[in-house]
């Protein structure tokens, strides 16, 4: 199937649609079904998806530069092996997922729901995960530094030999999550013991 660049689609079924290997470019796509799709190796350019639902669907392998997944839904698709960059995907839900290994380079993911997903040692260095739902997440080994985990939800989410160096946490990731082994700088682990109710002093006996 051959999509216009520039085109948009509004309420479309792309259900069992073969998308493999398309360019897909300055498209915009709302409220569109992609279910059991196929868009492997596909190159997405400046494209918008707002609503749109990707249950089963399967993007390993694609591309996607610049654009946006705006409140979207993706229910058991497989992204292993995909690139994202410059890509917004604020207020998207990822349920039961296949995400590793995945390539995520300055990216928005503030408000993204990844309950209970497994990113285990996936890059997330640098990016915006702000308000995100990490609940349950296995976030083993991964890179954080110097990202932006502002007001995110951290209950039972596994950081374990995880990279915080840098990054912004508030104090209730520090009493919600696993963290043995975890990197982390001075004022962070000052952060961590005052979250847990520790009073630390530099040296001194008082």
């Amino acid at each position: 199937m051959e999509l216009e660049p520039g085109s948009r689609y509004d309420g479309e079924d792309f259900r069992d649609v073969d998308l493999g290997d398309a360019s897909i470019i300055d498209a915009e796509f709302v409220d569109c079904d992609f279910s059991d799709a196929t868009l492997v190796g596909a190159r997405t350019l400046r494209t918008t998806f707002q609503r749109c639902r990707f249950e089963r669907t399967e993007l390993y392998g694609s591309t996607h530069r610049n654009g946006s997944y705006i409140g979207c839904t993706f229910d058991r698709a497989a992204w292993h092996g995909a690139t994202l960059e410059s890509c917004r995907l604020t207020g998207s839900t990822f349920t039961d997922c296949r995400l590793r290994p995945i390539t995520l380079t300055d990216c928005d993911l503030t408000l993204v729901s990844f309950g209970g997903a497994d990113l285990s040692g996936v890059d997330l260095s640098g990016l915006r995960l702000r308000e995100a739902n990490l609940t349950g997440t296995r976030l083993r080994g991964c890179d954080l530094r110097g990202a932006d985990l502002t007001g995110a939800r951290a209950g039972q989410a596994d950081l374990t030999d995880a990279d915080l160096r840098g990054a912004t946490v508030d104090a209730a990731v520090w009493v919600a999550a696993r963290l043995t082994g975890a990197k982390v700088e001075t004022d962070q682990a000052m952060g961590f013991a005052a979250a847990h109710g520790l009073l630390v002093h530099p040296g001194g006996h008082d």
